[in-house]
Parts: C-alpha cells; structure tokens; sequence
C-alpha cells in the first residue's frame, strides 16, 4: 500500500533539504513542494497567518515512521504538520514507479 503524506514548512530550501534526503535515501519515491501558500491558524492562543511551502511526499506506508523520524530532526516547527493519505488506486505504471523508487 502506498500512501501520501502532507506537511507544510516555512520556506522552499527547508522543504527541499527534507525532499531530497527522503529521495536519496530511497524513503520517497517523489517529493513535491508547492511554494507560496498563506496558511491561517491558532497558535498559543492568537490567530496567526504566515506564508510557507506545502510538501506532498510519495511513499510506502511501511516507511511512515522512517519519514517521520526524519521530518523531526529536519523541521523547524515545535509541531510540523504531518497526515498521511492512503492512496487507493492509481496507475499500475505509476506505482509500479513508486515501488521500485522505495526499494532498496
């Protein structure tokens, strides 16, 4: 099974440090980063807005811990958003790409 994992971080080059350590270590078969988003939340009790960097990581689901480990020692938030999404279907050819990239 695969799966989807989506967190956010407050700029492009802390996104892509943790994008391309998950890809060379095979944890990811793909990183995406979406850059320029405006996220509006409650921190501490104050409603904050701030711009950051979505991050979309393509892997197994038996490398979700692995991942998060590394999320951790790599992110600058006290809490980094991290959800993961099963990914249900989708092309053989595509996935059969995600397989071999997270294989080592």
């Amino acid at each position: 099974m695969f799966v989807a994992i989506y967190t956010t971080f407050p700029n492009d080059q802390e996104a892509r440090k943790l994008g391309k350590k998950l890809v060379e270590e095979r944890l990811a078969a793909c990183v995406n980063i979406l850059p320029n988003i405006t996220s509006i939340y409650r921190w501490n009790g104050k409603i904050e807005e701030d711009q950051e960097v979505i991050v979309w990581i393509k892997t197994k689901e038996t490398l979700i811990e692995e991942v998060r480990k590394i999320l951790k020692k790599v992110h600058s938030y006290d809490v980094p958003a991290f959800v993961v999404y099963k990914i249900l279907t989708g092309s053989e050819e595509y996935l059969k790409w995600m397989e071999a990239e997270t294989s080592s």
